[in-house]
């Protein structure tokens, strides 16, 4: 009786924590009317639903944690996954009593600190951890979890079809640092069953981080996890993207996870930068390590069962290695990317000459250098080739900020695209960058992000704080150069814009003109590092913070997955 009430109410607990998830979201839908003052009333309105929503799921949440609490006395893992739980709750519960970060009287305001108490909750935490919980009792009291547990969901033939699935197997990436091997096993067995009503066994895992030496100090994330469902053998590899956490609890020091944290996400930028965007193949080092895996997990998996079916998945960076691999390789039978980076022709071309003939080469680099998403590209390559790459299904959020790297010269994507969007919204982020930059314009901010990795490499393996002081000196050293160069009219118009296109997607408050004036007024003056930061204070104190953190919670797997197609 115990294990059904617990059943009952842990997965009503995973509806509360998805229904708060949807609230975030729609949350973070109505930052855009921060910006319009006209807005305000609608702004009103919505405040006010969102805040009685929100105290509605908290106060349901606190109910059936109360009740979870009464039913784990007699079992030590219960007692400290659910312990846990409450802990989170309660943390959450002190932030809201405490004195709020934003003045309520506000309506813009109003709407910040929703958000910041949404972002207290720590959903994604708390599923998992419920998730942990649900699993336990699947492998313990399988007989009575099978009688009483019913999920919210459609059963579906097979995982891969399961949207949902997909979305939680790339979510595990980003979570990981919460599982034990055992655990991540029985979660992998619960996902199945959830999304299939079917049950799975002998679930192996194989972690890149464990398999290449080099993969941690290059940044590259990657597991595999095989498993037999109704006599098919199948194995999903799952490459994580370019989001780092400072939200490690196996490390206390904040240092020790501040450093981590910029070493990782150095490594990531520095492959998305010098090799994805610009091309270059001397820090791929990445790409080589995603083709090793990859070919080691299927040359093993294939050991096991010849006819293992596999399937690649990737978020961000891990859906530019689902597409690139597929592209080199052909390792995959289905892959699904969300917000996927795209392939670079330049890699391509490095490491498959063979894949099409000169003339090939020459149509395809001339299609790739104006239209990078021109459905020409892969009909080529389909002809050339004779692959055809429709079993990727590529979704992004329409605006996505990774749509600004297809802007760039020889990107470009293969298999089908489904873009997604929310019904009747105005969302004034601008995700094509080509109408604001000419081709040498866009060569010149190339240019100064590969720089800027090549100023970095010399202190590549030296801490986070370092690293970081380096970033700075090299953006001041950069501000000075434009200083110095402002006046020829290539500058104004490069920076000019820039900074229109800042202000456009709203990532900056200020105007062009003004930007335009500060410069001008601080030509006459010293141009020392406190001189430039004094005279652009102006400019770079306007940031929107707001519009910045929603174009970066719409990108991640934990905002992108509620949007719908268009």
């Amino acid at each position: 009786m115990e294990t059904e009430q617990m059943i009952i109410y842990l997965t009503r607990l995973e509806t509360v924590l998805d229904d708060l998830g949807k609230l975030l979201f729609k949350a973070h839908l109505k930052v855009p009317l921060t910006l319009d003052r006209e807005q305000s009333q609608e702004l009103l309105r919505q405040n006010n639903r969102f805040e009685f929503r929100y105290q509605q799921l908290r106060n349901q949440k606190k109910k059936l944690l109360k009740q979870l609490l009464k039913l784990t006395s007699g079992d030590i893992y219960l007692r400290q996954k659910i312990g846990q739980l409450n802990e989170l709750n309660q943390q959450s519960q002190a932030a809201l009593v405490a004195a709020p970060e934003y003045n309520r009287q506000r309506k813009i305001n109003r709407l910040r600190q929703l958000i910041l108490n949404l972002q207290g909750e720590k959903i994604e935490t708390s599923i998992v951890l419920c998730d942990q919980v649900l699993a336990y009792l699947y492998e313990t009291e399988k007989t009575a979890f099978i009688a009483h547990y019913r999920p919210n969901v459609a059963p579906v033939a097979v995982p891969f079809l399961s949207r949902d699935f997909k979305m939680a197997m790339m979510m595990l990436n980003y979570m990981d640092i919460m599982f034990t091997p055992v655990e991540l096993q029985r979660h992998i067995r619960l996902l199945v069953y959830r999304y299939t009503q079917e049950s799975v066994d002998n679930v192996l895992i194989y972690d890149a981080r464990t398999i290449l030496p080099n993969a941690e100090k290059t940044g590259f994330s990657a597991v595999a996890y095989y498993f037999t469902f109704k006599q098919q053998s199948m194995t999903f590899i799952s490459y994580k993207g370019t989001e780092g956490t400072m939200d490690d609890p196996r490390i206390k020091s904040f240092r020790q996870r501040l450093d981590n944290y910029v070493r990782e996400s150095y490594q990531d930028w520095k492959y998305n930068i010098d090799a994805m965007l610009i091309g270059h193949t001397d820090n791929d080092e990445q790409l080589q390590l995603a083709r090793r895996f990859t070919r080691y997990v299927v040359r093993h998996v294939k050991k096991i069962e010849a006819t293992t079916r596999i399937y690649g998945l990737g978020h961000s960076l891990g859906g530019h290695f689902v597409q690139t691999l597929q592209l080199l390789d052909q390792p995959f039978n289905a892959g699904y990317t969300l917000n996927a980076a795209p392939v670079q022709l330049k890699q391509i071309k490095h490491y498959r000459p063979d894949l099409c003939d000169d003339a090939t080469w020459q149509v395809l680099f001339e299609l790739t250098k104006q239209n990078t998403q021109d459905k020409k590209i892969e009909q080529l390559l389909q002809v050339k080739t004779g692959l055809h790459y429709a079993e990727i299904n590529n979704e992004w959020f329409i605006k996505d900020l990774t749509r600004i790297y297809f802007g760039f010269p020889y990107t470009f994507y293969i298999g089908t695209a489904n873009y997604l969007n929310a019904r009747n919204w105005t969302y004034p982020f601008v995700a094509d960058i080509r109408e604001y930059l000419k081709d040498d314009e866009m060569q010149a901010y190339s240019q100064f992000w590969g720089n800027l990795i090549h100023y970095l490499k010399r202190v590549e393996n030296r801490n986070g704080t370092i690293i970081l002081a380096s970033l700075v000196t090299y953006g001041l050293q950069a501000l000075r150069e434009v200083y110095g160069a402002i006046k020829t009219p290539e500058a104004k118009r490069l920076f000019s814009a820039y900074a229109r296109y800042l202000s456009d997607a709203k990532i900056f408050k200020d105007t062009p003109v003004a930007v335009q004036e500060n410069f001008q007024r601080e030509l006459s003056r010293p141009q020392t590092a406190l001189r430039v930061l004094q005279g652009e204070w102006p400019f770079l104190s306007s940031v929107n913070n707001e519009m910045v953190e929603t174009v970066i919670y719409f990108h991640t797997i934990e905002g992108a997955r509620y949007f719908k197609s268009v």
